[in-house]
């Protein structure tokens, strides 16, 4: 990849308790079909996750700094929601009764005993909203990332000074009158705000 190539991190997770099935874990598998290697002169890398609070540092930290994007992208489930929820803001949070994919829960109930309460995303939430809804899903800006693993590796990210987002989404349909979004619709909003940030970022 070239090296004055501007480069957009984008991460899923991979299952966890309460989400056998992951669709962000299929999405990073399908993306670099949609996408390629780039869009608009700008290189994409995808990883997928561990839904385990020690790889924040052992895993998704290291991958910061081995990419060292100019953006990062995070996609992850929520069993509540019912659209796709671009995350404004993460919380110094970790709640501490909900344990990972390896059955541990966090060591702290804060983030950051030391740091202030929350950060905002440092991606224009707004902007990408209206991309995700170019592929006739519903998509809407969020306040709240919650108080797991997508808020922490949020929150992460926004500290390490690159501009981050956080995308939510739900879980897939369960039958079809289930209104929640198929992974096709999934798939077509991803790319199509991924689209966007990378002529954003050109």
């Amino acid at each position: 990849m070239n090296n004055s190539q501007k480069t957009i991190l984008v991460t899923g997770f991979m299952p966890f308790p309460g989400a056998p099935v992951n669709p962000t874990e299929m999405l990073i598998k399908r993306l670099p079909k949609r996408l390629g290697q780039h869009q608009h002169g700008v290189g994409y890398r995808f990883d997928v996750l561990p839904t385990t609070w020690e790889a924040r540092k052992t895993v998704t930290d290291a991958l910061r700094r081995e990419v060292q994007p100019d953006a990062i992208v995070h996609f992850g489930v929520d069993g509540t929601r019912k659209d796709i929820n671009i995350e404004s803001r993460a919380v110094n949070q970790a709640i501490r009764v909900r344990l990972d994919s390896t059955g541990k829960s966090p060591d702290n109930p804060e983030l950051d005993p030391a740091g202030k309460r929350a950060r905002s995303a440092t991606l224009p939430a707004a902007p990408l909203a209206v991309a995700a809804r170019l592929s006739g899903a519903r998509a809407k800006v969020s306040m709240n990332a919650g108080t797991y693993l997508c808020n922490a590796t949020l929150w992460d990210s926004i500290g390490s000074g690159i501009p981050s987002i956080f995308v939510h989404v739900p879980p897939l349909p369960r039958t079809k009158w289930d209104p929640r979004p198929s992974f096709a619709v999934l798939e077509n909003s991803a790319v199509s705000l991924l689209q966007d940030l990378a002529r954003r970022l050109r």
